[in-house]
């Protein structure tokens, strides 16, 4: 048992030691080649994308949001029991914990594997790290800017007085009950929607149907108005493509065209992720016997 718990130990120590080593390498590797870009050609149009968010944002503040108390209270009960059911995909422990599981586990057992399971490992690490800094990041970051700005959530707008009540603003007041804006939810199930469409553009219109639904359910069960839904998941899209252009523009995970454009590398097959697993010592011992 102690020698297991020291494997274990070591196993974990590694991890820990791979995954700081990779956030290392991915800054001091030098961007090189073309550009990666996304969509749009440069600066003004960016900034105009980010004018039309905050417009659409505001609007929704002004015309939507008064609209959302008691929303709940009209819809037939089974509808509600749905958005109930499927609102928890929003929380981040359901795509980070696997993830980063995964991660630390891909990171420790690295220093066993052969030259072919490094490569296979260093693949595998870099794509699920990409997951998890993408997730983890707009996470974070929408966290602390609902925090920071302590808007009324519409459950505890309803008992405030003013004909704006809904544009209630509490600094710092550090509250569940005021940390609407943004979303944490849809800042959590958009980043996820688009960083797994970056690697599966395939399966992209239902990855950002998904998290519609989702963000949607926060409206619909009364703890977010519709433009805390839109800012969480614009500003997790915007920074996961973030994420995206940066590895790209080191050439991990993403490959870059010619002209800028950024596409998946093709990741390991479920054949070369198998050799990730190392042989106990009694098969070993067995393959090294055979003549």
């Amino acid at each position: 048992m102690t020698s297991r718990a020291a494997s274990i130990g070591a196993s974990v120590t590694a991890a820990l030691t791979g995954l700081a080593a990779a956030w290392a390498y991915l800054w001091r590797r030098p961007a090189r080649g073309v550009r990666p870009r996304i969509g749009m050609a440069g600066v003004v149009e960016f900034l105009s994308l980010s004018i039309l968010i905050a417009s659409l944002v505001a609007a929704s503040m002004i015309l939507l949001d008064p609209l959302v108390p008691g929303l709940r209270l009209s819809l037939p009960l089974g509808v509600v029991h749905f958005f109930e059911r499927i609102t928890d995909l929003g929380l981040g422990g359901v795509v980070l914990w696997p993830v980063g599981l995964c991660l630390l586990l891909v990171l420790g057992l690295t220093p066993r594997l052969d030259d072919m399971g490094r490569r296979i490992a260093a693949a595998t690490a870099a794509r699920l790290g990409f997951l998890f800094i993408s997730v983890a990041g707009a996470g974070l970051l929408v966290l602390v800017m609902k925090y920071v700005l302590g808007r009324a959530r519409p459950y505890v707008m309803v008992h405030l007085s003013g004909p704006n009540a809904q544009l209630t603003f509490d600094w710092l007041a550090m509250k569940s009950g005021y940390a609407s804006f943004p979303s944490g939810h849809s800042a959590i199930v958009f980043a996820s929607a688009v960083a797994f469409a970056a690697l599966f553009p395939r399966a992209r219109a239902i990855l950002i149907a998904l998290a519609v639904l989702v963000a949607s359910s926060r409206v619909v069960l009364g703890s977010h108005y519709p433009s805390d839904v839109l800012a969480g998941g614009a500003i997790a899209a915007g920074f996961t493509l973030a994420m995206v252009k940066v590895f790209a523009a080191r050439r991990l995970v993403f490959s870059v065209a010619a002209d800028g454009a950024i596409s998946p590398k093709p990741g390991p097959t479920p054949r070369r992720l198998a050799r990730l697993v190392p042989p106990s010592a009694p098969e070993h011992a067995l393959k090294e016997a055979r003549p």
